[in-house]
């Protein structure tokens, strides 16, 4: 039982406590009925007896009485001496004396002995005899006929037995006035009560003999039930507890799902979401049940959910049933971002679920993304080997024939052709560093090398200096002479610096259309030391229109940008950020709306024990 006891759940006892209570009601109403048998039966007993004397007293009534012999225990009564027939003699000259109904109903209960015989006498407020005076219980009888009761009824002890006592009233009739006359007694007055007492103990013998059975009948029935109790919840009880850990395995598993899974209606309320439903999209569980699903997807066709027409959505869900569409899902912040959404239905007795699989396909389109980049940077290594080669040989020529032309110049050129012919070498020369920059930023090399930042910057300034000029950008560049290096790809950290360099020429053109002065931009770079490592920290700032603060915590976000159509992708901050990070430096933003704003790129210096954990890191990225 105490095995069960820790098992079960508290209602095991409720039921238990209820069918006890059960129990002992059924016990005690068989008790109390059969009690009230034995009563019963005491009483028709009683009431029999009261007739059978009442007939007798009738009979002897209607006679005036019985003449008997003279015996010793038979004597003339006294209270008949006024009459004159009081006594008599029969033919043979035996005494006789009257004997009226009272006198024979007391003799023949005198004759009655042993403790399992009935008792009875008639009785009277006002008795004639004194032996006939009413006890205590039958003064009260008889006072209660007096205010209108027919019949009184007791279990009463009498001599240490229990007896029951019946007691009903006597009415005066004419043959009563023949001895009660003189007392003033009319007809139809109450003179006293015929008291009859049944003893008890045989029948109280029987009664618990009864109870014992009935408890022996109940006790049995109630461990039988108890028994029925304990195994049916224990049995319910392991089947609830198996179900519960089916659920609990399966609500583990759905939240640890790694896409979102949001069940619905056909209406599109949201009855349910897992976890990662609500990591994707930023909400609370509790507050996000009987939301609109389309309060966090936009469905084709429709830019915005109108209120109070979430019914207008089951035409889309329903045919988007059993397909996996590409929409735009929205944070509770406001943001957007590409997912992937899958529908299915189930039905059920109450309607149709809907289960919605939700999945965040922004790195998966930033990969696309950075092959198809990587494939563009390919083809344009493929067309900068061509036009290098298509460039180099003719930019050769003019500077070898022009060498030559001022090699061998004589007296006809003067100094102003000396100084065309010069100026015609360097700018040659300058083409062919650009060509060679462009065809080292194009070549996309895997390898890993201690570089300087200092070179790096300066050919990313080489490949976009014209358009600065063009634009009227005053660029300064602070470059120590002798900078740490650190270990990289060339191409992936040219990319970061271009990049940023961009980004700052995009937010002047905003601020300033044209040239001025205060359109300018500047790059410092600085060892630094920070949480104990060595770092060279590369700053871009440039003083143009200004991040403002409630979206520069989404900057580094795929796909978010706020240039026009045509003119960003929102990929060049997250994919520079992600080369930072895989050359295990860090990449930060600071801006002000109307004041500078500072793009830090922190990447670690070359120790002993780095490079090959950042060669690895970097392969891996691949």
């Amino acid at each position: 039982m105490q095995a069960l006891q820790e098992k079960d759940y508290p209602h095991t006892w409720l039921f238990a406590a209820f069918w006890t209570i059960i129990i002992i009601i059924s016990l005690s109403w068989n008790i109390a009925r059969q009690k009230n048998e034995i009563i019963e039966v005491a009483t028709n007993e009683a009431k029999t007896i009261f007739e059978k004397d009442l007939f007798y007293y009738r009979w002897g009534t209607s006679h005036n009485g019985v003449y008997v012999p003279l015996t010793e225990k038979t004597q003339p009564n006294p209270y008949l001496d006024h009459l004159p027939e009081s006594s008599g003699t029969t033919s043979t000259g035996q005494t006789l004396t009257l004997v009226n109904p009272e006198y024979m109903i007391r003799q023949v209960y005198e004759m009655s002995t042993g403790s399992n015989s009935a008792l009875g006498h008639i009785t009277s407020l006002d008795p004639i005899r004194e032996e006939n005076a009413a006890d205590s219980w039958e003064s009260e009888a008889l006072a209660a006929f007096e205010k209108g009761e027919t019949q009184i009824s007791s279990v009463e002890v009498i001599d240490g037995q229990p007896y029951l006592r019946l007691m009903r009233p006597m009415m005066t009739e004419s043959g009563c006035l023949k001895c009660h006359e003189q007392q003033g007694y009319a007809l139809g007055d109450i003179r006293g009560g015929i008291s009859v007492a049944v003893p008890m103990s045989l029948l109280f013998s029987i009664y618990r003999r009864d109870i014992v059975l009935l408890t022996l009948a109940h006790v049995p029935l109630w461990l039988l039930g108890l028994a029925g109790i304990f195994i049916s919840s224990r049995r319910i009880t392991q089947a609830i507890r198996k179900r519960e850990a089916a659920e609990t395995k399966t609500r583990s598993i759905i939240n640890n799902m790694l896409d979102g899974l949001i069940t619905m209606n056909a209406n599109g309320i949201i009855e349910s979401l897992n976890a990662p439903a609500c990591h994707l999209f930023g909400c609370d569980k509790e507050e996000t049940v009987g939301k609109s699903i389309a309060s966090f997807i936009q469905f084709p066709g429709r830019s915005t959910l109108p209120a109070g027409q979430e019914a207008s959505l089951r035409g889309e869900i329903r045919a988007m049933v059993g397909a996996q569409r590409e929409l735009t899902g929205f944070r509770t912040d406001g943001s957007a971002f590409p997912i992937e959404l899958s529908l299915s239905e189930m039905p059920l007795d109450d309607g149709t679920l809907y289960i919605a699989t939700v999945r965040d396909v922004t790195e998966e389109k930033l990969r696309k993304s950075e092959a198809l980049r990587t494939g563009q940077l390919a083809a344009i290594g493929e067309l900068a080997a061509g036009v290098a080669h298509e460039i180099n040989n003719p930019i050769n020529g003019i500077i070898n024939y022009t060498q030559l032309l001022l090699d061998n110049a004589d007296e006809k050129y003067d100094d102003t052709d000396r100084d065309f012919m010069a100026r015609i070498i360097k700018e040659g020369e300058r083409i062919a560093v650009i060509v060679g920059n462009l065809l080292s930023f194009a070549r996309q090399r895997d390898v890993v090398e201690e570089v300087s930042m200092k070179d790096i910057i300066e050919d990313s300034v080489s490949l976009l200096m014209h358009q600065l000029q063009k634009d009227g950008i005053q660029l300064s560049v602070d470059l120590p002479a002798e900078l740490p290096l650190i270990r990289g790809n060339p191409q992936q950290l040219q990319q970061v610096i271009i990049n940023l360099l961009t980004n700052a020429s995009y937010a002047l053109n905003q601020k300033y259309p044209a040239a001025t002065p205060d359109k300018r931009l500047e790059i410092r770079c600085r060892p630094k030391t920070a949480m104990g490592k060595e770092y060279v920290s590369t700053t871009v700032t440039d003083w143009g229109i200004g991040i403002p603060s409630e979206i520069i915590d989404h900057i580094f976000d795929s796909l978010f940008t706020t240039k026009p159509p045509g003119k960003g992708t929102g990929l060049g901050l997250s994919i520079s950020k992600g080369l930072v990070r895989d050359h295990q430096g860090f990449l930060s933003v600071e801006s002000t709306v109307g004041g500078p704003t500072v793009a830090t790129v922190d990447l670690p210096v070359v120790t002993m024990d780095e490079p090959r954990e950042l060669q690895g890191s970097l392969e891996d990225c691949k």
